[in-house]
């Protein structure tokens, strides 16, 4: 079906869907075609003072996007005359406001998002006119009308102080992320001047997408991120939707285990997910240090977590150790702003809100780490000890079996995960802890502890089926294909022929009669199952015979 054209507006008495033309001017804005055609029609009262309250607050933020801010500003002076409770108007005027400076008009160029040529603007006339400049001298007898909107503003300006303190990177540069839908491919070009508010309330509200070039001038850095990405192979929606299952467990053991790691280490951060392809985790400092320092200290969470992961790659930022030349160095882009490729905003996962404001609220509560804490961590570089957070040492003291597995053995780590977030486990993950956990000598003990959590938790059901554990635990192979990992195995410090995650455990012993390749035990399975079905047919002919018949 062929788009309407929008390069004119019907006469008054003609009937016009004036929000399907609405919905493809904001399609124009979006692609960026063609912007001085949508100035032309939002620039006419007679087009947006028709439209609903709603859909007219969309036009003025249509304007805005496609570079007339001062059109955007009339449409909101117009609503909130005209509809003074009309709350969400007032919220946006007073951004606007902000936006422009309230003093002076809206500067054009590239870096301001314009989209009109100058040909447009000798053709059209002034945009700034008196009237608009009129309406920004009188709003702060307007303020007095509407305190509610005006405090809330304020709040807001509050906490986007509070964002630019946390996220700060070099000085006197910030980026701009481009996109290209037509190509797939997004990028980023330098802004070479300091990051200001309005920037940053242009990047909160979606309009332009921003990142910050992480090492200072002088090679220090106020933060550091570890970027958590997609492998290339599941890049493709077919792909993902192959592993849908395996990809859930190990996101999920991903954002846990590497928070739980970093708090060992009195290192706190903020979980991202950054809108594209994976997640950012956010480490804030006290104070600058250098990016050395600070890199080699989150290198080594990614180490031990690294390889415990068959769908993500993790990787530090900066990184660089140290400006060279005329280089910036590796960006990041901000946080809670739209990806302009997926068109996906971010967002903290630590609050279910995900609301702008709940959303930066959040950062009132961020923890910023003290030099020390890296000056200790580069001191015991050196040291193979595994840490743990005092809020679980009383339960590796009580459950050491479970400490040392979580730790050493990637797949039973990701399922015991699930079991502490009270998942609902899968009958495979069931199966591997019933085969792994059910060979130890306190099995029911640890069952019954790690399973007590979950919503489907039956202890009878737990007694039954270790009762009825033969032969040896499940092998890695079995294991690493029954959760569809793609990991290479565990290494282990004795000669083996059977390789099973309870050969972490120091005390283990294996029982007579173990399976010495795993080839045997799974062929073992196959016959118990073959036996199964077939006890199972029996019983279903004895249903069906008829009296009598023998």
């Amino acid at each position: 079906m062929e788009t309407p054209k929008i390069s004119s507006i019907p006469s008054p008495d003609a009937k016009v869907d004036y929000a399907l033309v609405l919905r493809n001017l904001e399609k124009r804005v979006a692609e960026n075609r063609d912007p001085a055609s949508v100035l032309r029609i939002v620039r006419r009262p007679e087009f947006w003072q028709k439209l609903p309250p709603q859909d007219a607050l969309r036009c003025a933020r249509l304007a805005h996007a496609a570079g007339d801010a001062a059109v955007g500003l009339a449409v909101l002076e117009w609503l909130t005359s005209r509809m003074p409770d009309f709350v969400d108007a007032w919220r946006e005027r007073v951004a606007f406001l902000e936006l422009l400076g309230r003093d002076k008009p809206p500067q054009s160029g590239p870096d301001h998002g314009t989209a009109q040529s100058a040909e447009d603007a000798e053709s059209e006339g002034p945009p700034w006119t008196e009237e608009h400049q009129r309406g920004v001298e009188s709003v702060e007898e307007d303020f007095s009308q509407v305190e509610g909107p005006f405090y809330e503003w304020r709040r807001r300006e509050t906490a986007v102080a509070r964002y630019m303190a946390l996220f700060q990177g070099r000085e006197d540069c910030f980026a701009r992320q481009w996109v290209d839908r037509q190509q797939g491919t997004q990028g980023y070009v330098p802004v070479r001047r300091p990051l200001e508010a309005t920037d940053v309330m242009e990047h909160l509200q979606g309009r332009k997408t921003y990142g910050i070039y992480l090492l200072q001038r002088d090679s220090r850095v106020r933060l550091g991120v570890i970027d958590a990405d997609l492998g290339a192979g599941l890049r493709s929606s077919e792909a993902r939707a192959q592993k849908r299952e395996a990809l859930r467990r190990e996101q999920r053991y991903l954002v846990t285990r590497l928070m739980e790691l970093a708090r060992e280490r009195d290192l706190f951060c903020l979980v991202e997910f950054s809108g594209g392809k994976g997640f950012h985790f956010w480490f804030f400092l006290e104070e600058p240090l250098p990016a050395g320092a600070v890199r080699s200290v989150l290198q080594r969470l990614v180490s031990r977590i690294q390889p415990d992961l068959s769908c993500f790659q993790l990787e530090v930022f900066p990184k660089q150790d140290r400006l060279e030349g005329k280089g910036l160095g590796n960006l990041v882009k901000l946080p809670l702003g739209v990806h302009r490729l997926t068109g996906r905003p971010s967002y903290f996962l630590h609050i279910k809100d995900r609301s702008v404001d709940a959303q930066l609220a959040l950062l009132e509560k961020v923890r910023r780490i003290p030099a020390r804490v890296f000056e200790e961590a580069q001191a015991t570089a050196g040291g193979a000890a595994v840490l743990v957070h005092p809020r679980r040492e009383k339960w590796a003291a009580d459950y050491p079996e479970l400490a040392v597995l979580e730790e050493r053995c990637p797949a039973l780590g990701q399922i015991l995960v699930e079991c502490r977030q009270q998942r609902t486990l899968t009958v495979r993950a069931g199966k591997i802890l019933f085969g792994t956990l059910g060979f130890l000598p306190r099995a029911r003990v640890l069952l019954h502890h790690v399973l007590q959590a979950l919503p489907e938790y039956n202890p009878h059901y737990v007694d039954y089926q270790v009762s009825r554990l033969r032969g040896a635990p499940l092998g890695c192979r079995k294991i690493h294909r029954l959760l569809g990992l793609d990991l290479m195995w565990c290494t282990f410090n004795r000669d083996i022929r059977y390789a099973h995650p309870l050969l972490h455990w120091p005390e283990w012993r294996e029982p007579q009669g173990a399976a010495k390749a795993e080839r045997v035990e799974n062929l073992r399975d196959a016959l118990d199952e073959l036996k199964e079905a077939l006890r199972m047919v029996e019983r279903f002919l004895d249903r069906e015979s008829p009296k009598g018949e023998t």
